[in-house]
C-alpha cells in the first residue's frame, strides 16, 4: 500500500506516535499533524504504561522506547491503606510511569526526527483534510471528527456517577498508593503514583453527593476553565495531610469531570479512522488510556503497512479486526473497576488484606489461583482474614479446594462448605421469588433457612434495574427469606455481572447470597467467594 498524504488530527500520544510510525515506513508520504494546542498548554501530570506496553513499543521502535525509559520511573508495587492498616501487592513488574509533558516532548521530538510536519496551534477540521488518502483522527474523547463521522460510526458516551479530579502532589510516593479518606462531608479516595523524582500523580474521585456537600459543585462558578479549582484542592489539602504526610498538593487547569465511557462500533469510515481516546476510552482506574492509544497507533501502522492487503479499506479493517477485542475487554474490566471504586464507601469494613484481594479480582482479570503463583504472602494474608485461619501452603497450592471448603454460617444456614450439594441443597430449602410464597414456606418451616430463586438480567449493580431486584429482595426478607438465588444469563460477562450483583444485596439487605455457573468459570465463583460478592455456589457440570 502506499499513500501519498496522511493527515493526523490531534497531537497527543496517539496521534504523534502513529505519525512517526507511518512516516518511517512510508518515508515518500507526507505526513502532518495538526494540534490546536500549544506545548506549554499541556496539562496533566504522570501516565503509565505496562510492561506490555513498552514491550509493543519497543518491537515497535526502540528509539524512543529508550528515549521514554530513559525519562521515566519504574511504577512501584499496589497499596492499600485503611485506617492506618497497609496492604501492598507485588504486582506484574516492569511498568513504568513518566511526566506527561515529557511524553509528548519525546514523541513530539522523535515524529520531527522522523521527518513528519507538526503544526502546533493551528485548528483544522475533517472538512481541511479530508481530500488525504488518509485522516486519523486522534482528537481525545471529546472528538470533533467522530461527531461530524456519527451516523456513519455511531456509538454512544456514557458519564459516570461520580466525579473525579487529576492532581499532581510534590513528593515521590513509594507506592501505587489506594486511599480511602474520611470527612466530614463524605468519602474522598486517592489513586496515586510517582511520575518523577519529586512528583506524584492523584486522581481523586467522589460520589456527588459529597461533592455537593462539601461545596465543591459551586467552587469554580464564574472562574475561567484554564484555572484549577482552588477551594477544592485547598479543601482536599487539609483532608489528606496523613495520608500524604502532608505533601502539597499541586493544579494543572484541575477541575472536577465527570469520566465519560466512549465506545463506538465502528472506528472508521471511508478514508477516515479514529484512535486513541476518539475511538474508546477506558477508567482511569484501570491505567488504560495513554497505553491504548500507542497501542492503536502501532497496530494501524503494522495494518497499513505489513499486511498482505494492499487497499486502504482492506488495512482499516485489519486495524479494527486486531484492535476491537483487545479494546474491548479492557473496556469491560475498566467498568467494572469503576462500578467497584464508585462503590468503595460500602465495604470498608473489609479488613485490608481482604480489600486487596476484592480490589484485584473487581475487573475479573487477577483470579485467587493466579495470586497462589504470583504473590503467596498477601493472599495467605487475604485469606486469612477472609475465612478467620490462615491456610498452609498445602492448602494454598489447591486454594480453590480450599476456599470452596470453608464452613458458612448466616441466620439459620449452617453449611460445612460453600458448594450446593449434588439434589442443590446446601442446608436451605428453595423457593419462588414472591413473597406470599415465602411466606406459606416459612410457616411450614419456622427453623429452617429459606432462599428465594430469583432470576436477573441486571448488567449494572447500582442501575435504576438493580433498584428494583433490591426492593423485591426487601420484600422477601420481609416475607421471611433468608437468602437468594440468583440466575440468569449464561457466559462469563453476566456471571461477574450476577456476583456484583449479589454483593449489593448480601451487604444492603443482609440476606445470603448464591450464584451458579458452569465448572469452567470456577475461578470466578472462587474469587466472588473470597472478595465477599456471594456467599454459596452452585456448580454446573
Amino acid at each position: 500500500m502506499q499513500l501519498g498524504r496522511v493527515e493526523v488530527i490531534g497531537g497527543g500520544p496517539a496521534g504523534l506516535f502513529a505519525a512517526r510510525l507511518i512516516k518511517e515506513r512510508m518515508p515518500h508520504a507526507r505526513v502532518r499533524v495538526t494540534e490546536r494546542s500549544v506545548p506549554d498548554d499541556t496539562f496533566g501530570f504522570g501516565v503509565a504504561f505496562t510492561a506490555r506496553t513498552l514491550r509493543a513499543v519497543a518491537d515497535a521502535e526502540r528509539a524512543t522506547f529508550d528515549r521514554l525509559i530513559a525519562a521515566s520511573v519504574p511504577m512501584p508495587p499496589q497499596e492499600i491503606r485503611i485506617d492506618g492498616v497497609s496492604v501492598r501487592a507485588k504486582g506484574t513488574g516492569g511498568g513504568i510511569a513518566i511526566a506527561r509533558a515529557r511524553l509528548l516532548a519525546v514523541l513530539l521530538d522523535e515524529a520531527v526526527r522522523a521527518g513528519v510536519e507538526v503544526d502546533l496551534g493551528a485548528d483544522r477540521n475533517l472538512d481541511d483534510v479530508r481530500d488525504a488518502d488518509l485522516v486519523i483522527a486522534a482528537d481525545g474523547a471529546g472528538s470533533r471528527t467522530r461527531a461530524e463521522l456519527a451516523e456513519h460510526v455511531g456509538g454512544r458516551v456514557v458519564p459516570g456517577r461520580g466525579v473525579f479530579m487529576w492532581l499532581g502532589c510534590r513528593t515521590r510516593l513509594r507506592s501505587n498508593l489506594f486511599v480511602p479518606v474520611r470527612t466530614e462531608h463524605g468519602l474522598f479516595t486517592i489513586h496515586g503514583y510517582p511520575y518523577a523524582e519529586d512528583r506524584s500523580t492523584l486522581g481523586v474521585e467522589a460520589d456527588i453527593e459529597t461533592w455537593r456537600r462539601a461545596g465543591m459543585d459551586t467552587a469554580t462558578d464564574g472562574t475561567p476553565l484554564t484555572e484549577s479549582d482552588a477551594f477544592s484542592i485547598d479543601y482536599l489539602q487539609q483532608a489528606f495531610t496523613d495520608a500524604l504526610s502532608g505533601a502539597e498538593l499541586l493544579g494543572n487547569r484541575s477541575r472536577w469531570m465527570q469520566f465519560r465511557t466512549v465506545s463506538l462500533p465502528r472506528w472508521h469510515y471511508e478514508n477516515v479512522v479514529l484512535i486513541g481516546d476518539a475511538a474508546h476510552t477506558a477508567h482511569y482506574s484501570v491505567g488504560s488510556g495513554t497505553k491504548m492509544a500507542l497501542e492503536d497507533a502501532i497496530v494501524l501502522a503494522d495494518s497499513l503497512t505489513t499486511a498482505k492487503e494492499l487497499s486502504l479499506a482492506g488495512g482499516l479493517r485489519r486495524y479494527e479486526e486486531i484492535r476491537r477485542p483487545r479494546v474491548e475487554a479492557l473496556q469491560d474490566a475498566a467498568v467494572r473497576s469503576q462500578r467497584w471504586w464508585d462503590s468503595i464507601g460500602h465495604r470498608l469494613d473489609l479488613p485490608a488484606p481482604q480489600l486487596m484481594l476484592a480490589y484485584l479480582s473487581r475487573g475479573g482479570v487477577v483470579s485467587t489461583s493466579r495470586l497462589a503463583h504470583s504473590d503467596r504472602d498477601l493472599l495467605r494474608a487475604g485469606l486469612a482474614a477472609f475465612a478467620g485461619v490462615e491456610p498452609t501452603d498445602d492448602d494454598l497450592a489447591d486454594v480453590r479446594t480450599w476456599v470452596l471448603n470453608r464452613p458458612y454460617e448466616r441466620a439459620a444456614l449452617r453449611a460445612s462448605h460453600r458448594v450446593l450439594d449434588e439434589d442443590g441443597q446446601a442446608g436451605y430449602r428453595e423457593v419462588r421469588a414472591e413473597p406470599s410464597a415465602v411466606t406459606a414456606l416459612r410457616a411450614a418451616y419456622p427453623d429452617e433457612a429459606l432462599a428465594a430463586v430469583l432470576g436477573t438480567e441486571v448488567d449494572d449493580p447500582w442501575s435504576p434495574a438493580a433498584d428494583e431486584v433490591l426492593d423485591r429482595c426487601f420484600a422477601l426478607a420481609e416475607a421471611g427469606a433468608d437468602g437468594v438465588r440468583l440466575q440468569g444469563r449464561p457466559g462469563r460477562p453476566a456471571l461477574l455481572d450476577r456476583l456484583a450483583l449479589a454483593e449489593r444485596i448480601r451487604r444492603q439487605t443482609r440476606l445470603f447470597t448464591v450464584v451458579g455457573a458452569p465448572a469452567d468459570h470456577i475461578e470466578d465463583l472462587v474469587d466472588g467467594i473470597v472478595a465477599g460478592r456471594a456467599d454459596l455456589v452452585a456448580i454446573a457440570d
